[in-house]
């Protein structure tokens, strides 16, 4: 890959992604898909990946406006994951959003690889996101390959508030309303490092299918929760539903996972660090 477009980028995933791909010393075009204004700390997170020559910001307009046909080996990233966690799904309805994709993905599919990152609810049988389906069966066959990597719960730095541990964290900075978030997956979770290297790796073998990353750790989620001393009552609230995963998908253990004792840490640290700059 020498060239990468990331939409969302100061999303969640994206901007590990992002970040990730920037230190491999990839050009990484980032594209916002709302005001990136309404995103908290874009002004921190601009200024990790702001100073970067390879990096470059712009908006759905500005991407669309100024068309370029990429004659390299180009990954599309989008997390579907960020959008379904922040209950923003329905901007692939959006044709203003879903438009310029297509042209772009028609006026370069044989150079293009296309990243579907996804929540791991779409592989239960009480999912019911047409709005997500639909826009990957608009575009999933007009790249020259396209992967789905379906993810469990994931932390660390610049987690979203609609994480428990997130909002955990936070608790000890600002008062903050602690709820469960029926839309987080609390079978098992991932390190976001470790989530997105593992991600890339598998992204540059441009082998076109679905995988589902997984810890191979036993309770994993319930113990980070435990680390966290989240309370019985919002570790018991959440549902339990099986996967249903078929023969297309392969189910990949990430090939490294940090110890939770160290990760936590990391993101209680950058949480210290967020607020500590407010004052």
């Amino acid at each position: 890959m020498d060239k990468a477009i990331v939409f969302g980028m100061f999303d969640f995933v994206n901007f590990h992604i992002c970040k990730s791909l920037l230190d491999k010393g990839i050009e990484v075009r980032g594209i916002h898909l709302e005001e990136p204004e309404n995103v908290p700390f874009v002004d921190e997170k601009r200024l990790e990946v702001g100073r970067n020559a390879n990096f470059i910001e712009q908006s759905l307009h500005e991407w669309e406006s100024n068309p370029e046909k990429d004659k390299s080996n180009t990954g599309l990233f989008i997390s579907v994951y960020d959008l379904f966690m922040s209950k923003k799904e329905h901007i692939l309805k959006n044709g203003t959003v879903t438009k310029p994709i297509i042209q772009y993905l028609e006026d370069n599919k044989n150079d293009v690889n296309i990243v579907f990152i996804l929540p791991v609810q779409m592989l239960t049988s009480t999912y019911k996101g047409k709005e997500i389906e639909e826009f990957i069966g608009l575009i999933k066959e007009l790249g020259k390959s396209t992967q789905l990597f379906y993810l469990p719960a994931l932390y660390g730095p610049w987690q979203t508030p609609s994480f428990l541990f997130q909002q955990v964290i936070v608790s000890n900075y600002e008062k903050v309303d602690i709820t469960s978030e029926e839309r987080e997956w609390t079978k098992d979770v991932l390190f976001i490092n470790d989530a997105v290297e593992s991600i890339l790796d598998l992204m540059e073998t441009e082998k076109t299918g679905g995988y589902l990353l997984e810890s191979g750790r036993k309770n994993h989620w319930l113990r980070c929760a435990d680390y966290l001393n989240i309370s019985e009552n919002h570790k018991n609230k959440k549902k339990s539903e099986i996967l249903q995963v078929n023969s297309e998908i392969v189910k990949v253990t990430v090939k490294k996972v940090t110890p939770f004792n160290q990760s936590i840490k990391e993101q209680k640290d950058h949480v210290q660090r967020l607020y500590a700059n407010r004052l």
